[in-house]
């Protein structure tokens, strides 16, 4: 399916942004891994070659211009093109607002919004050239409803939407298409720093879900490679729930 497709992929190294790069190599995809954390990415792309993939690592800091410029650079001198970019890098940070400090905002703005700007900005230069294109952004279900206790990291994602939505609108002229995902909670290593490894407590945040379990990377994924095919292509400015039904309630 996507065979030859060259595809950029942030926060690469752990998690949901993984577990995509396996996917599309899978699909015999040219897949771009970036991500801040150099070992880790480094040996997602070593096990993604040894098994006959075509991957590189491109050690990048997504809340620096200059960095998401060298990613999307290097990507297309590489492989000749980008042709679909997923913004998947992203933290969060529990601080209560009203105790939440200055840089913590910045932080959490900086790496969940500034940072897609910042690669799409630069995607997008090569996709208008070449007419065609996808972005497809990691979103939450906190960017489509309030999750208790994060309104910083809520208004990141709300931010990540309206980003797509408009990147849709502005972009469709150009053959290029953006969609999200909104995932729930998934049990990932970013789950574990903040809720814990604690299987009770886990079995708990799966309740909330009326599918009765977390979702995992894979379920991400898989949702984002069909959001980057030609079978979604009459789709777009659209955010996909890979949530288990938590915002069917």
């Amino acid at each position: 399916m996507f065979k030859d497709t060259v595809v950029v992929v942030t926060g690469a190294a752990s998690g949901i942004g993984k577990q995509t790069a396996i996917e599309f190599a899978r699909q015999a995809a040219k897949v771009v891994v970036a991500d801040i954390d150099e070992t880790s990415g480094t040996a997602v792309v070593a096990d993604l070659t040894r098994d006959g993939h075509d991957a590189i690592f491109i050690r990048t800091d997504l809340t620096s211009e200059a960095d998401c410029r060298h990613l999307i650079t290097a990507a297309a001198e590489t492989y000749g093109t980008v042709d679909v970019l997923v913004n998947n890098a992203g933290i969060e940070i529990s601080t209560p607002l009203h105790e939440m400090s200055e840089q913590e905002w910045d932080r959490l703005v900086d790496t969940n919004l500034k940072s897609m700007f910042l690669c799409s900005k630069h995607a997008l230069r090569t996709m208008v050239e070449a007419n065609s294109g996808v972005i497809v952004n990691v979103c939450s279900v906190s960017g489509l409803v309030a999750w208790p206790g994060i309104a910083a990291y809520n208004a990141t994602k709300g931010g990540v939407m309206m980003l797509t939505k408009s990147l849709a609108v502005d972009y469709a002229q150009y053959n290029i298409r953006a969609n999200c995902v909104c995932p729930s909670i998934i049990d990932t290593p970013m789950t574990d720093t903040s809720i814990g490894h604690d299987a009770s407590v886990k079995e708990e945040k799966a309740k909330l879900n009326p599918i009765g379990r977390l979702g995992t990377p894979e379920d991400v994924a898989n949702a984002i490679l069909f959001l980057a095919s030609e079978k979604s292509s009459f789709i777009t400015g659209a955010a996909l729930t890979v949530d288990g039904g938590y915002t069917a309630i």
